[in-house]
């Protein structure tokens, strides 16, 4: 079975309210002698009520060690139309439980009609205020994952068809995530989690990145229109889980500038068969994805271990740091030992160490 190798990517990169109205009928005339009728008062909508899911996303740590926790919270407090879209717009933050390294921020775009969300690139709190993020593919999505797929798929989460699926419900050739391939999605029952009632779906993937199932639980804001996970587990020996905490309706302390981010539709590519990764891996190389300026993958390609580990150290730490000879020869090695590489970043973003994690009897990397 493939194992989830964007995972350590996205440990990496996670690590690194309404406004009122006035009251027409506390507004005192400038003119007390006009007798002209009050003009009409329009009925308008009331104000988003600022929506605050926060989540505990766990993983399994270096060999030896913990699991490593990580906080990662939405802020939805904006209402709007993106393109003629019913969408709400905010920002997802994500921080690292006991480990040195800063806080990360991404603009988040939620539609309506579908549930697909639209993530920006990374970006620092100072650069939240500004309007100028783009949007990029995401690797990975605690709060939308299911629903994405399916809108990738071309279907709408909340109809009948997958909401109250009574057999499984198949996606063919669907590029999403940093993978391409194909999944099968079926309504398995009801649940509770974090006081919310939701309803759990359990997903089995065949891609281009692994081979397995997860099994997650989604609530549903009806007033909105707007579902979230609460809860999601990768089934199998590598413990990734990630649950939400709690919902809450306040608004964020964070200066921000709310922005519509269109999705990002990839292209579909042809994964490598099972003959490529061995021919490939007979060299003592491995297969790489290939990817353009929105995260978008663009090709396969078989790479030497050494280019495996600079490109992998270059993402997977802040932009401007300096990818270090050493780390480059010590992430090689301990792929080559069939190792699981695990990085420490320092206060400044950079990576500062890297942890071998040699598996178990049986597993790959």
């Amino acid at each position: 079975m493939k194992k989830v190798i964007w995972i350590s990517g996205l440990i990496a990169l996670l690590i690194l309210s309404g406004c009122s109205q006035p009251n027409p009928q506390n507004e005192t005339p400038s003119d007390t002698n006009n007798t002209a009728p009050p003009a009409a008062v329009v009925p308008s909508k009331p104000p988003l009520q600022p929506i605050h899911l926060s989540y505990v996303f766990s993983s399994p740590g270096p060999q030896g060690q913990p699991q490593q926790k990580i906080d990662v919270d939405y802020y939805f407090d904006e209402s709007t139309t993106c393109k003629g879209r019913l969408a709400l717009n905010g920002f997802m933050k994500a921080s690292s439980e006991g480990q040195q390294g800063g806080t990360n921020y991404q603009k988040v775009t939620v539609y309506l009609d579908n549930g697909e969300a639209a993530y920006s690139d990374q970006l620092n709190e100072s650069s939240m205020a500004f309007d100028n993020a783009t949007p990029r593919a995401a690797d990975f999505d605690p709060a939308f994952y299911l629903q994405t797929i399916t809108a990738t798929g071309g279907k709408q989460f909340l109809s009948d068809e997958i909401w109250n699926a009574t057999k499984p419900v198949l996606f063919k050739d669907i590029s999403a995530f940093g993978s391409t391939g194909d999944y099968s999605i079926i309504f398995t029952g009801n649940d509770t989690v974090a006081d919310l009632d939701c309803r759990k779906f359990t997903i089995s993937a065949k891609t281009s990145n692994m081979e397995g199932q997860t099994v997650v639980c989604i609530h549903l804001l009806a007033d909105l229109n707007f579902s979230f996970l609460t809860s999601g587990k990768f089934l199998g020996d590598n413990s990734i889980s990630w649950t939400l905490s709690s919902l809450s309706r306040e608004k964020p302390s964070l200066a921000y500038y709310p922005q519509c981010l269109e999705p990002v539709s990839c292209p579909s590519v042809t994964a490598p068969t099972q003959q490529d990764y061995d021919a490939c891996n007979a060299l003592g190389n491995t297969i790489e994805q290939q990817r353009n300026s929105q995260n978008c993958i663009t090709a396969f390609k078989c790479i030497t271990r050494e280019e495996q580990a600079r490109t992998s150290i270059g993402q997977n730490q802040r932009p401007g740091c300096a990818v270090k000879d050493e780390f480059v020869q010590e992430a090689a090695n301990c792929w080559k030992q069939n190792g699981n590489v695990n990085y420490e970043q320092g206060q400044d973003g950079c990576i500062q160490k890297i942890n071998c994690a040699m598996p178990q009897s049986g597993n790959n990397p």
